[in-house]
C-alpha cells in the first residue's frame, strides 16, 4: 500500500515546488551603479508573472533601470538613436532579478 502512494506524493511536490510564486527586486528606478533610489521593496509573482530587470543603455553604459514583477514576460532589446533598452525576465529562483 505504501509503495502505491509514493509515486502521487512526489509528483504533488514537484507540481507544488513549480506552482510557488517567486519573490523579486522591485525597484521604480535604479541608478547607473545599481543603487535603487525610487521605490526599493520586494513583489510575490502570481501564476502569470515573472521576475524582470529593464536596462536603458548609452552606448555599453548602463544609464538607468527598473525592476520587478511582470505579467506576460517576454525577453527584448531595441534601439533607437543612442540608446538601447534590455528587458531580461527569469523565473528560475526568488531574486533573480538582481540589477
Amino acid at each position: 500500500m505504501g509503495k502505491h502512494l509514493l509515486l502521487p506524493l512526489v509528483i504533488l511536490s514537484l507540481l507544488l515546488g513549480f506552482l510557488q510564486a517567486l519573490y523579486c527586486f522591485h525597484c521604480d528606478r535604479v541608478n547607473a551603479s545599481g543603487v535603487c533610489v525610487s521605490g526599493e521593496r520586494f513583489c510575490e509573482t502570481t501564476a502569470t508573472e515573472q521576475c524582470y530587470v529593464k536596462k536603458v543603455y548609452e552606448g555599453t553604459t548602463v544609464l538607468f533601470g527598473y525592476q520587478g514583477c511582470r505579467n506576460l514576460c517576454f525577453p527584448f532589446m531595441g534601439c533607437s538613436h543612442k540608446y538601447t533598452v534590455e528587458l531580461t525576465c527569469c523565473n528560475s529562483s526568488s531574486f533573480c532579478n538582481k540589477f
